[in-house]
């Protein structure tokens, strides 16, 4: 450390020296002192190697370097050889080079050999300065680029090019750290010609520019593909990690001399087809990558084409976003009761070339898929791991091993055998293919999806589209016997639907259309579907769309809304109970909350519809009608309390909560507590899930609204700074007894779920 300090003081001093004017010395004086003073300083490391005091000859020969460089400043402050006459970038790169050159041959000529004793036996050996190898290599980098300063820019990045060309031939040549410098050297050198090349590439204004700009970039990546070869073919993990490090940059060197004159032949037809430019250059990218036959190479490359098209394709998301959302504002039908809304369009929507992105984004996943699955169809080959291919990309070594497991799994037995192919299954050679399918079908819906509004088709051809598409999605779901892909098939059409239906609304003959036709597609899945979450969830997008209908038929016929909406919720619970009847036991209760809980609000639409106030006339006959036939059943069969007790009180209290928020009276807020609160101990001494939630949530609704006046009150009357004072202590306190507020949240949160 001292020995640095004192390097860099000495530097610093020589820097005064040479740059400030000292005493009656003029620049030709202090540069002629300065030379003189360098010679004995370069032969200094010599004479103190040699009384073995390498780290202070290190230190010298430092200094000496910083010698060198303030010679060429003072050679042409002082006019020597007319060097001020030069081009300033022109002399600095002579002066770096000159300098290196001048370190080379003095690190040979440094360079001692001698003998000492070792064990006994007498040996070679050789002291060396370090410093001088690694810096050399640091100061003629720039050399290159200097003298192509004043140059086009194709020239610059040709310059960086070569200068990364020459530091990976001192790398493969050489040993020590000269090696590790210029390794270090030539990736920054070509990540900065990467950068700064594919920026000048991609702002050519033509087709002949882009061709002349992307010349470097060419040399980079055939440099590249060098680099990996030399680094992947040793064999070894740490080489062919820094080969998969080279191969991303090459990558995105071959994207992007692609992508430069591509971009510049499709600004004609508009800034919306660009993004081709750089996505088909992407996915080739991704599928030349797939034969190469080191696994992290491979990989690498693979994910900076994938990468490359997923950012392409996020650019096209709010356009996408606006495009799938323009049908909403037309549902405004369910509170003005009439159709015809405006379309909301306040930015660009998607485009035809938008469209063409998708389909070639979903084609590529579809090929990706077909090709995990070893060319056979990808049905064929995922449910089960017999008959798996291998995969273009995956080496025979590894096809090798994986046999070799096989075998040893049969000739432990039967059991172990099943459970290693099962092992299969689960792991990494499916779920890449499932993926893949997966954004197969999800890309392709998407642009199936907007391509009408893209290609400004007529309504009517825009609502056929959606439906037609929404159906293709349901009967897929309905034949597909994996259920991964029955799912993914289900879910995309379930989206596909409630556009479709959205799309529907903007106007009445559609909307009386639609519906129906996208119940029965539910239906059709519900009944035929192979898996049992379509025969259980399907037929709730059936409810749901049927009761739609219902709102749109109660609309049309002039039906108030309120009166319209009790009728749809009405008619979707009356189908998701008749449902949950054929419902195997999975689904059934999930189905029967679901219908309960769309009668209820159905019953009280009706209500506010009437606008009747005292709705406990209404409500309490048939919440004692309900509690009576949930207690006899209870009586019967064991049954949650939920199933028995939630839709009866729920009928009641709910709405008379409602009610007094809405009232001034005291008596209905007095009755509903009083109420709330034997509901509530009732449920806790029977251990009563239900009435125990309900009770407490009413309880606590009622009050709110009775406390919430004097607390307003009492807000106005004491300072400003009191209730920030009392929330920041209550704040403390609950943080002082963290653990033991957590554990009551446990303690009622495991009572609850010990109740019936």
């Amino acid at each position: 450390m001292l020995l640095i300090l004192g390097g860099l003081l000495l530097t610093v001093a020589a820097v005064v020296f040479t740059v400030v004017s000292w005493g009656w010395l003029g620049i030709g004086g202090r540069a002629a002192v300065l030379a003189g003073f360098t010679a004995l300083v370069m032969v200094a490391p010599v004479v103190l190697m040699r009384r073995g005091l390498t780290a202070t000859a290190e230190t010298v020969a430092g200094f000496a370097v910083a010698l060198l460089l303030l010679d060429g400043y003072a050679a042409r402050q002082a006019g020597f050889l007319r060097a001020d006459a030069l081009d300033a970038s022109h002399y600095t790169a002579g002066v770096l080079g000159g300098t290196a050159l001048i370190l080379v041959a003095y690190a040979r000529v440094t360079r001692l050999t001698g003998s000492g004793p070792r064990s006994g036996v007498a040996y070679a050996r050789v002291t060396r300065l370090r410093g001088p190898g690694p810096v050399a290599v640091v100061l003629a980098q720039p050399v290159l680029t200097l003298l192509a300063g004043s140059l086009p820019g194709t020239w610059l990045v040709a310059a960086l090019v070569a200068t990364a060309a020459l530091d990976a031939a001192l790398v493969r040549h050489v040993r020590g750290a000269v090696r590790v410098t210029a390794a270090l050297a030539g990736s920054g050198v070509a990540a900065l010609a990467l950068l700064g090349g594919t920026t000048y590439a991609l702002g050519a204004p033509s087709v002949g520019q882009a061709l002349v700009r992307v010349g470097p970039l060419v040399a980079l990546a055939l440099l590249g593909g060098f680099v990996i070869w030399l680094l992947a073919r040793q064999g070894d993990v740490e080489g062919e990690t820094w080969a998969a490090v080279v191969t991303a940059g090459t990558a995105l060197t071959l994207i992007a001399v692609v992508a430069a004159p591509a971009q510049a032949a499709l600004a004609g037809p508009g800034a919306g087809w660009r993004s081709l430019a750089y996505l088909v250059p992407a996915l080739a990218v991704v599928l030349a990558a797939t034969w190469l036959p080191w696994r992290r190479v491979r990989l690498a490359g693979m994910a900076t084409g994938g990468l490359v098209a997923l950012l392409v394709t996020l650019t096209l998301l709010p356009r996408l976003v606006v495009t799938l959302g323009s049908p909403l504002p037309w549902l405004d039908v369910f509170w003005t009761g009439t159709w015809g809304g405006p379309q909301w369009q306040p930015f660009a929507t998607a485009s035809p070339a938008d469209v063409v992105v998708l389909g070639t984004v979903a084609a590529a996943l579809l090929v990706a898929a077909v090709w995990g699955a070893g060319g056979r169809p990808v049905m064929e080959v995922l449910p089960g791991t017999a008959g798996r291919a291998v995969p273009r990309g995956e080496s025979e070594s590894e096809s090798e091993s994986e046999g070799k497991g096989e075998g040893e799994g049969e000739g432990k037995g039967k059991s172990e055998s099943e459970g290693k192919g099962e092992g299969e299954g689960k792991g990494g050679g499916k779920w890449p293919v499932r993926v893949a399918a997966c954004g197969a079908l999800v890309v392709g819906a998407l642009m199936v999806a907007v391509a009408p509004q893209a290609f400004a088709m007529p309504y009517p051809a825009v609502v056929a589209v959606q439906v037609a598409l929404a159906v293709a999605l349901a009967v897929a779901a309905t034949l597909g016997r994996a259920p991964w892909w029955a799912g993914a098939c289900a879910l995309v059409a379930g989206a596909a639907s409630t556009r479709a239906a959205a799309y529907a609304f903007g106007s009445e003959p559609a909307t009386l259309i639609v519906l129906p036709v996208l119940a029965s597609a539910a239906a059709v899945m519900a009944l035929a579907g192979r898996t049992k979450e379509l025969q259980v969830w399907a037929p709730a997008f059936g409810a749901l769309f049927l009761g739609l209908e219902a709102v749109a038929a109660g609309l049309s016929l002039g039906v108030r809304v309120l009166v319209a909406a009790s009728m749809g919720f009405a008619v979707a619970g009356v189908l998701a109970l008749l449902w949950s009847l054929r419902a195997g036991q999975g689904g059934a209760r999930g189905l029967r909350y679901t219908g309960a809980v769309l009668l209820l609000l159905a019953s009280w639409l009706r209500l506010g519809a009437d606008e009747v106030t005292v709705v406990e006339a209404y409500t309490v006959p048939c919440s004692l009608v309900l509690l009576g036939s949930g207690w006899w059943r209870r009586r019967g069969a064991p049954a949650g309390s939920w199933a028995a007790y939630g839709a009866g009180l729920s009928f009641t209290m709910l709405p008379s909560l409602v009610a007094v928020y809405a009232d001034a009276e005291w008596r209905r807020s007095l009755g509903l507590g009083v109420v709330a609160l034997v509901v509530l101990v009732a449920g806790a001494r029977f251990r009563l899930r239900a009435p125990t939630v309900i009770g407490a949530v009413v309880l606590a609704g009622v009050a709110v609204r009775e406390l919430a006046p004097y607390v307003s009150e009492m807000l106005l009357v004491v300072p400003r700074w009191a209730p920030i004072a009392v929330g920041g202590l209550l704040l403390v306190v609950v943080g002082a007894t963290y653990e033991a507020r957590m554990r009551d949240l446990r303690k009622l949160r495991d009572t609850l779920t010990a109740m019936d």
